[in-house]
């Protein structure tokens, strides 16, 4: 086999292979998307429930829908909702700061009106704040994931400084190499590395 260099280009895109293949990036993007939701709930709570909410948001089209019209008879006039992109709140006296709506189906972040801060304080023992416990428990178990992924992974890059010697090391790794970084040979000798393996959840083969 020709022997590749090891660049930092080809480290970090294994590294970031690593973490997609292991699953933990797709584990804390359904947390977001968790929190997203969550969010959501907390200012429907704050507002005192849907019926406020689709209210408060009528009102608001209808402000917009003024402005408009307004700026199309020639007025120079802006109307602002004063939409924020999540809620500033806080659990059981803990402030969480602001968590976000998360995004639509476009893929747009949500901006909506959002409650008075003095309407977001959850108590220890509310719904809202017994989920975030639950969702921050599992974020930081991700996190800790994440990193521990990231610091072996990088250990075992920073090791060798050939793609040819790091498949020496470690076989599996073959499955995180970028195809543009050139052919591997599939026939080298396999060593102890069944700890990484399992972390991220290689060889694919015996992972399914």
């Amino acid at each position: 086999m020709i022997s590749v260099r090891l660049t930092n280009v080809i480290r970090e895109q294994i590294a970031k292979n690593a973490l997609i293949k292991s699953g933990v990036i797709a584990e804390l993007e359904a947390i977001d998307r968790r929190k997203g939701q969550l969010a959501l709930d907390a200012r429907v709570f704050a507002f005192g429930g849907t019926d406020k909410v689709r209210e408060i948001d009528c009102i608001v089209k209808k402000l917009e829908k003024m402005g408009s019209d307004a700026r199309k008879l020639g007025a120079s006039i802006y109307v602002s909702a004063n939409k924020n992109y999540g809620i500033d709140m806080a659990i059981g006296g803990r402030r969480l700061g602001r968590v976000s709506y998360g995004v639509d189906s476009k893929g747009d972040s949500i901006a909506l009106v959002t409650p008075e801060r003095e309407k977001c304080l959850f108590a220890a023992d509310h719904e809202i704040s017994l989920k975030f416990d639950i969702l921050l428990a599992e974020q930081s178990i991700a996190n800790k994931r994440k990193e521990d992924i990231e610091k072996t992974v990088w250990a075992a890059l920073n090791s060798v400084t050939t793609l040819k010697r790091l498949i020496d090391v470690w076989p599996e790794s073959q499955e995180l190499i970028p195809e543009k970084a050139g052919s591997v040979n599939a026939a080298l000798p396999a060593l102890k590395v069944e700890d990484l393996n399992k972390m991220i959840g290689l060889p694919t083969s015996e992972a399914a």
